[in-house]
């Protein structure tokens, strides 16, 4: 019997009328809109799910946090530290380095020594201007007082007088000793800071022998020209600044397990504010803006995730599988949110098991996608920590690449190993970007990390299984326990139905090649074959493959009988799986591997006795495969029943020629159960393209020439001997 079918076109119902028809389809449209809605919100829902988690994580204090208290104020209870801390006091630190900047030690001058020069020569030339108006007799004399003062606007209407009414004599006399007391006043360095002071001490650098007037008058005319000569070097001074404060050592506090911090009633101080922030005594105050950049942060990363998930894996947001992506990506964010603020477990934080789990239940890239997001989630959490940032991402990555397809419960240990290592490399190598290295800190890490990867592979390890089961996703580890002969129904199997038995081994090597060239997964083609006819140990002696020498049952009953009886062993293996409790996925498998097919034999049977039944009737009740190993496993079924009934009715080709007429190549039996599928528009809803069943067509045919390959024809050897008789025949 061949479940070979020809192309089939939409037909009418038997009245003629295609409104029937037209009525399915229309209910089908609305159908699929309606569950695409549902899809939308389902996405929306968990979008919105994900964003107010991760917005709440940073924008509201809340968890186990300690005390609100702010400097100066009273404190209403006394706080002990419940553990020994030893940090580095910010605040104190800060004030060394201050005090060490400003340390007058660091600054640098540096004397012009061409201010003594400049000056004298600027006192001479306001002189000389002095002995042009004093030797004008057209001018009054307060005239020129007035002329006097323009130019030395420091002088005062006194001073000014007595210089127009000197002598001659005694004019000299004060423009030498004004002369000399700039000019022995700038032989010393002069500081800025220091001006003011030397022009009053010029009173006791004025020569006695001068009357009190002239003295006067040559401090009044000296004073204004005293300036600055020694000036601070600024690029060095601030360098040798720079250079002081950063020399100085950080302030290291440490405090004793039950150490009273404040008491209640003292006065809080900054530093006491520090401290309790510094053992997490203290919730930390962040501003608004702080807050609300934060939770801009998370917004946008929500949006990469979701959009990630809607461009990319529709089949996630479009299943249960969303849930699951909700649970590690919600379910860290919360815990992290309460686990971070204590430093001493940050590194203990078994994050990379989200990806792990995604990585073994979904795909690496999922994981590694969803595993990157999640850890700048909780690098925002972790007061913008970008070190706790890369190393989870790395811990994450590391761990899902060794448990991606695991197949060996080992494998969960060594993925637990490559967490602890990856995490310790980047702790330690994050370390000594802040500071020295010593063995007590490598050895607090090495533990931490270990801590880390023991948690990750254990949660891993203990939920995958659950996971996998809740949300309908079969795992290789499970794939691999189901394909055991063992197994109650691949046991009865192999015992009530044989020859079904060795057609589903065949057929899981031609499944497992075609879905490995295509990118699907193989291992679940593999097993979800043998299980795929599992129906058929109902009534085994109905179908060819298992009637060895017994008469065909079918030929005593009516085509429509008969027919029933093959369609029945699709709805029968469905329920021996369901009660079995086979995965959901192995299920769909065993009820599109014929898709909506024609049983083809029987219908033309029926026709041939004059049967007007309509075709549907002999008709699988499908549904045609949904996904890539569905339809490969179709084809795979078809093609090999094809050809071995073929092989068996000596109608296959061989190596040298036609064996007998009508017999066809195998190869062009592979292209014609092929193209009837196609044609019969088997697999329209699975995402197989033409050139995938190009390279599973070449794929099948490499493998059955291996099967069906063409014997050896040995000669007659003439029976001499008992002997010879005896012997056994070579191997074919």
């Amino acid at each position: 019997m061949s479940d070979l079918t020809p192309p089939v076109t939409l037909t009418k119902s038997n009245n003629g009328d295609r409104r029937p028809v037209i009525d399915r389809l229309l209910r089908g449209r609305v159908s699929r809109r309606s569950a695409a809605g549902q899809d939308v919100v389902r996405l929306l829902a968990f979008s919105v799910a994900v964003l107010v988690v991760a917005i709440s994580s940073v924008a509201f204090a809340w968890g186990s946090g300690g005390p609100s208290l702010l400097a100066d104020d009273a404190a209403s209870a006394t706080i002990k530290a419940t553990d020994t801390v030893t940090y580095q006091s910010d605040l104190r630190t800060e004030e060394r380095r201050h005090d060490a900047f400003i340390d007058a030690r660091n600054i640098v001058l540096s004397q012009d020594d061409d201010v003594r020069p400049n000056q004298v020569a600027a006192l001479r030339a306001f002189l000389d201007q002095v002995d042009v108006i004093r030797s004008d007799a057209a001018v009054t004399d307060t005239d020129s007082a007035d002329l006097i003062r323009t130019l030395l606007e420091d002088l005062n209407a006194l001073e000014a007088n007595r210089i127009v009414t000197f002598t001659p004599a005694a004019w000299e006399r004060v423009k030498s000793e004004a002369i000399r007391l700039v000019d022995t006043t700038l032989a010393n360095p002069v500081q800025t800071d220091d001006v003011a002071r030397v022009r009053e001490d010029l009173d006791s650098s004025v020569l006695a022998q001068l009357t009190a007037d002239e003295q006067g008058v040559a401090i009044a005319v000296a004073r204004p020209f005293v300036r600055a000569n020694v000036f601070v070097d600024e690029v060095q001074t601030l360098m040798n600044r720079q250079r002081a404060a950063d020399s100085v050592e950080p302030f290291m506090v440490t405090v004793l397990a039950g150490q009273a911090v404040v008491r209640d009633g003292d006065i809080v101080t900054a530093y006491d504010i520090e401290k309790l922030e510094k053992i997490g005594l203290l919730s930390p105050s962040i501003d608004l803006s702080t807050r609300a950049a934060r939770a801009g942060l998370m917004a946008i990363l929500t949006l990469a995730l979701v959009s990630y998930l809607a461009r990319f894996h529709r089949q996630i947001w479009q299943g249960r599988q969303l849930l699951l992506v909700s649970i590690v990506v919600i379910g860290p964010i919360i815990m992290g949110r309460l686990i971070l603020p204590h430093n001493e477990i940050q590194y203990m934080f078994p994050i990379a098991a989200s990806a792990m789990l995604l990585a073994v239940l979904l795909d690496f890239e999922i994981a590694v996608v969803i595993g990157a997001i999640l850890s700048m989630y909780l690098g925002v959490i972790a007061e913008m920590s970008f070190e706790l940032a890369v190393l989870y991402f790395l811990a994450s990555i590391a761990g899902a690449f060794v448990l991606w397809r695991a197949e060996r419960t080992m494998t969960f240990v060594w993925a637990g190993l490559a967490v602890a290592v990856t995490s310790f490399a980047v702790a330690v190598c994050f370390n000594a970007l802040d500071g020295a290295v010593d063995s007590g800190l490598v050895g607090e890490r090495l533990v931490e990390t270990l801590v880390a990867g023991a948690l990750a592979s254990s949660l891993t390890f203990l939920s995958f299984s659950l996971l996998g089961s809740l949300f309908g996703i079969t795992t290789h580890l499970q794939l691999l326990e189901l394909a055991h002969p063992n197994q109650p129904l691949l046991y009865r199997l192999a015992r009530e139905a044989p020859g079904t038995y060795h057609h589903s081994i065949v057929v899981s090597n031609l499944a497992e090649s075609g879905v490995e060239i295509v990118g699907g997964d193989p291992l679940f083609a593999r097993v979800a074959v043998l299980y795929h006819d599992v129906g058929k140990i109902t009534r085994p002696t109905f179908f060819i493959e298992n009637q060895a020498n017994l008469e065909n049952p079918h030929d005593l009953l009516d085509p429509r009988v008969s027919a029933r009886v093959i369609v029945d062993h699709v709805t029968d293996g469905a329920r021996l799986a369901k009660k079995a409790r086979l995965p959901q996925s192995m299920i769909d498998v065993i009820e599109q591997h014929h898709g909506t097919s024609l049983i083809r034999y029987f219908y033309a049977k029926s026709q041939e006795a004059g049967d007007d039944a309509a075709e549907c009737d002999y008709r699988y009740p499908g549904p045609k495969p949904q996904t890539k190993e569905a339809g490969v496993i179709m084809m795979a079924d078809s093609v090999e029943a094809a050809v071995r009934s073929h092989a068996m009715g000596g109608h296959l080709a061989s190596g040298k020629g036609i064996v007998k007429e009508g017999s066809e190549t195998l190869e062009s039996i592979v292209d014609n159960v092929i193209q009837e599928r196609l044609d019969d528009g088997q697999f329209t809803e699975c995402d197989l393209t033409l050139r995938e069943v190009e390279l599973i067509r070449r794929t099948f045919v490499q493998i059955l020439a291996g099967i069906y390959h063409p014997r050896i024809e040995y000669p007659a050897v003439e029976m001499k001997t008992t002997a010879a008789a005896s012997a056994p025949t070579p191997a074919g």
